[in-house]
């Protein structure tokens, strides 16, 4: 998946969710065989991979015994800083499970993370 990394610039101190979400995996007409379920996607975030600034850091699914599946919103990540700026960075990891009845193709979804 690649790094995602929050930068929070905010001034004052403030805390920080940032959570994670899946569309379903379709190929072809999105048909039932051609579909595999955002439930069947499962993501942790794994541990800090760089950070700066004060605060406090907690990652959602540290190993890939805590990963969960991405059939609703899962938090990621949560910070809280003292003071100033502040970024921190993860890898997440996600294994997609390809049901028995999956025809072969290219499939495509989406996996967004946001923060508030």
């Amino acid at each position: 998946m690649g790094t995602v990394t929050v930068t929070d610039n905010r001034p004052g101190v403030a805390g920080w969710t940032a959570t994670v979400t899946a569309t379903k995996f379709t190929t072809g007409g999105g048909t039932s065989a051609e579909t595999i379920p955002n439930s069947a996607v499962a993501y942790w975030s794994g541990p800090v991979t760089a950070s700066s600034g004060g605060g406090t850091r907690v990652a959602g699914q540290t190993t890939a015994a805590q990963r969960v599946p991405l059939s609703g919103t899962v938090t990621a990540f949560t910070g809280g800083k003292t003071t100033g700026l502040t970024s921190t960075s993860w890898a997440p990891t996600l294994v997609v499970t390809i049901p028995a009845s999956a025809v072969a193709g290219t499939y495509t979804g989406t996996v967004t993370h946001a923060v508030a």
